[in-house]
């Protein structure tokens, strides 16, 4: 079974054989690294206290969301590309929380 280009009859083209560099082997999902660092920094920004991570966390996990929508059956982490994004989330609402009470007892000490 061969295919051949509309435009071109003097070449044959072969569909993709299991293996190739975008598509695993054989069915096997592989896990993308941007999903685990999401949720590595989330967990490490809302566990120790750094929350300038969240940002960072938030930002790798909707890129590693969109590329797993992009190419569906070859990631298999989505979830914890969600869970990095949610993380990311609530660690950044954290941070906002914690700049604007600084900044209002800033405004209340120097008011008085």
């Amino acid at each position: 079974m061969s295919y051949t280009d509309a435009t071109d009859r003097t070449h044959t083209f072969y569909p993709v054989q299991p293996g190739s560099p975008h598509q695993p082997a054989y069915g096997i999902l592989q896990d993308n690294s941007h999903a685990t660092v999401a949720v590595v920094l989330g967990v490490i920004a809302l566990c120790t206290g750094l929350i300038f991570l969240s940002p960072v966390a938030w930002w790798l996990g909707s890129q590693s969301l969109a590329e797993i929508d992009a190419a569906p059956g070859v990631y298999n982490n989505r979830g914890m590309a969600q869970a990095g994004r949610i993380l990311g989330i609530i660690g950044t609402a954290l941070m906002a929380a914690g700049l604007l009470f600084f900044v209002l007892m800033l405004t209340t000490f120097v008011a008085i």
